[in-house]
């Protein structure tokens, strides 16, 4: 490992010390606010004798919610000094997953921005926590509640100590790097959340790579918005931080457009869905533009789509650049120099049309147990439908049956209170089996074909278990069978077929009445289907909950090669026969 520093805080605090300073931006009351080097060392040590005082000892393990903010890493940074383990928690997951990992990492203390930023029913388990750190002041809170502010204004005293500083350099200095910094919970094939663990070592030991490939300075700037309990935007941060690169933290993903005019970045990190939005919305002003602007919006839509991204614009693209394009990259502020895309794959269309419209476009490929880079493109071979190359300090190779297999110090040891993960997740020689389906092609170049165990990941880079949902949705007597669709879509939807004779049954139909085209488009069925969507819903996370579908008469059998001889659905020849039905499902 390329590093001086054994520890994320090593990592800060060192950058925290150079002559050279750093800016971390955020907004307050609606107005952007900056944080020097500096003043962020001393807000790192106020928040550590904050923790200092609940009674944070090392090895516990503390739960993290909060919206995207200099103060999220700050208190990371601050758990970790401690030689606790920061556990993030999303403040919208299914009460059934939050309360598994609650119990799973054995969370006493959570850090919580404000109760307000949980949906209802995870409220309603706050009184279950030993302790709880409000960022914000509320009134109406229980014996259990602290404030931060209370905590640093109590140790104030201690801050201004020459001793306290030496102690605490000293403190950071002795933390292994292989120590494990945090637990994420992924979700896995069966529903159920495994809580990865990762080490100082995993993190820092991709960041020489990075560098090789993504080359900053001091002189740019960054937006932080996707959620930093995300280890994808975790890892970002203090990559930027390794790069001496300043910061903009965004305040929320949907007020894109406003803070990249506001910040005019020159590296982002998104998923694709963000990219989809913005690629809707030029494409629904190409749809509503004058009698005029039309026509050249259209041919220079088509032309982005279509054009081999790695030639030379030929005449008709400089024109739609001087055009079109050159507004299109103002959108994005106009100084961007890496826009990175991951989480999941991004559709080939769309990178094109970017990469056209002047776009730098680095698709990547990552699982959080790499933590998480595995391969990103190169600046002079960006291929669109490609997710790069590995990077230089991993092993990655296919297995025999297609399995992208990776080896190297980002890659964790294991799943919390699984203590069987390396036989079950690694192979014999030390390689971490992803579940991903993939194949090299020319220049090392890495490309996706899917889930072996049919996960699947939205383009939001949330990841769902279609299995437990299908499941789920054939207790129905009204439904034979179902297909849930997801992989690289922007939310789930579902195929339902139609139980013919439980749909006759419920129609009160005499046989040679019943008609199964009318009956798919039966009120009666469509209720009764709808009401039963939303009590499976209840019972999902919010990015796994079925947003559209459609009733389809029960054509699967074993004979056509859509079911298996077990019965079990073919799920890619389903996908093949009933393409246009799914397109439907995902037009505006």
């Amino acid at each position: 490992m390329d590093l001086k520093t054994n520890s994320l805080p090593a990592l800060f605090l060192e950058a925290c010390q150079r002559s050279e300073g750093f800016l971390w931006h955020h907004k307050k009351n609606g107005q952007w606010q900056s944080l020097s080097n500096k003043e962020l060392l001393i807000s790192l040590k106020k928040n550590y004798l904050a923790l200092e005082l609940l009674g944070v000892q090392p090895g516990d393990h503390v739960g993290l919610i909060s919206k995207n903010s200099p103060t999220w890493i700050l208190l990371d940074l601050a758990i970790q000094t401690h030689g606790a383990i920061t556990v993030p928690l999303f403040p919208n997951i299914a009460e059934e997953n939050f309360l598994f990992e609650k119990k799973d990492a054995n969370i006493n203390l959570l850090i919580l921005e404000s109760p307000n930023l949980l949906d209802p029913e995870l409220q309603a388990h706050l009184p279950d926590f030993n302790k709880i750190l409000l960022l914000n002041k509320e009134e109406n809170v229980g014996k259990n509640y602290f404030f931060l502010d209370d905590l640093i204004e109590q140790s104030k005293s201690k801050i201004e100590s020459k001793n306290f500083h030496i102690e605490f350099e000293k403190k950071i200095n002795a933390i292994s790097n292989d120590s494990i910094f945090s637990i994420i919970y992924t979700s896995g094939s069966t529903g159920f959340p495994k809580g990865a663990e990762l080490s100082h070592r995993n993190m820092l030991a991709q960041f020489p790579s990075l560098k090789k490939l993504v080359q900053l300075n001091s002189t740019d700037s960054a937006l932080s918005i996707l959620p930093l309990a995300h280890i994808f935007e975790r890892m970002t941060v203090y990559f930027l931080l390794y790069s001496k690169t300043s910061i903009y933290f965004g305040d929320d993903p949907k007020n894109l457009a406003t803070l990249l005019k506001e910040t005019s970045p020159t590296l982002i990190t998104v998923v694709p869905r963000l990219l989809e939005r913005v690629y809707e919305k030029i494409i629904k002003l190409s749809n509503t533009a004058s009698f005029f602007k039309k026509p050249i919006l259209k041919k220079a839509i088509r032309w982005a789509q279509t054009h081999d991204p790695l030639k030379n614009q030929n005449l008709w693209g400089k024109i739609y650049d001087q055009l079109v394009f050159k507004n299109i990259r103002k959108i994005f502020g106009g100084k961007i120099r890496y826009l990175i895309s991951g989480s999941s794959a991004l559709n080939k269309n769309i990178c094109r049309f970017f990469l056209n419209s002047g776009i730098p476009i680095f698709e990547g490929y990552g699982m959080t147990e790499c933590s998480p880079v595995i391969s990103l493109n190169a600046e002079e071979k960006s291929k669109p439908g490609s997710v790069g190359t590995p990077l230089a300090h991993l092993e990655v190779k296919i297995s025999k049956d297609g399995e992208i297999l990776v080896r190297g110090e980002s890659v964790f040891k294991g799943y919390h209170h699984l203590e069987n993960s390396r036989d079950l997740f690694f192979t014999s020689d030390g390689f971490f089996r992803t579940g991903d389906s993939g194949y090299f092609g020319t220049g090392d170049q890495l490309y996706l074909t899917g889930r072996i165990k049919e996960m699947m990941k939205t383009s939001t880079g949330k990841y769902v278990s279609p299995t437990p949902i299908e499941e789920d949705l054939m207790r129905n007597p009204l439904l034979s069978s179902a297909c849930v669709v997801a992989n690289n879509r922007k939310y789930v939807s579902a195929l339902l077929f139609l139980q013919k004779e439980s749909a006759k049954d419920f129609l009160n139909f005499p046989t040679n009445e019943f008609d199964i085209e009318k009956a798919i488009h039966s009120k009666r069925i469509e209720t009764a289907i709808e009401k039963h969507i939303k009590n499976v819903n209840k019972h999902l996370n919010h990015w796994e909950q079925i947003r559209r579908w459609i009733i389809l008469p029960d054509t699967l059998t074993a004979e056509n090669g859509l079911l298996t001889p077990t019965m079990k659905i073919r799920r890619r020849e389903i996908e093949k026969i009933f393409e246009s039905e799914i397109e439907k499902l995902y037009e505006s």
